[in-house]
């Protein structure tokens, strides 16, 4: 197992957590705004997996190079608002998850 498989298994499943995460805290009558996030958050951890190459190729390699970095570009904006977020728990626990995950899609977007 390489670095990057590693890297794209962490974003993957730091993407999943989170979504579950922010469902599982939501009240019901706001779970439905989750849909169309909840879609992008799992088509970005596919991409991650598809940029460490533990899922196979199903979109050419240059529309994953940038798929891969506006992931990691949003990933970056999302660690920031979490980060000044007026919340303690959010802003700690949550926000290093955010930054870690951003971290790693950074990774794959420049090394793999």
């Amino acid at each position: 197992m390489t670095i990057l498989m590693i890297f794209a298994i962490f974003a993957a499943v730091a993407l999943i957590f989170l979504l579950i995460f922010s469902i599982r805290n939501a009240s019901p009558e706001n779970r439905k705004a989750f849909a169309l996030p909840g879609l992008i958050q799992l088509f970005a951890a596919s991409i991650a997996l598809v940029r460490g190459n533990v899922l196979p190729d199903y979109l050419p390699h240059e529309i994953v190079t940038i798929l891969c970095y506006f992931f990691a570009l949003y990933l970056t904006f999302t660690s920031a608002i979490s980060i000044a977020s007026s919340g303690k728990r959010h802003g700690k626990v949550l926000a290093s998850i955010w930054i870690l995950d951003a971290i790693a899609f950074w990774v794959l977007a420049v090394f793999a």
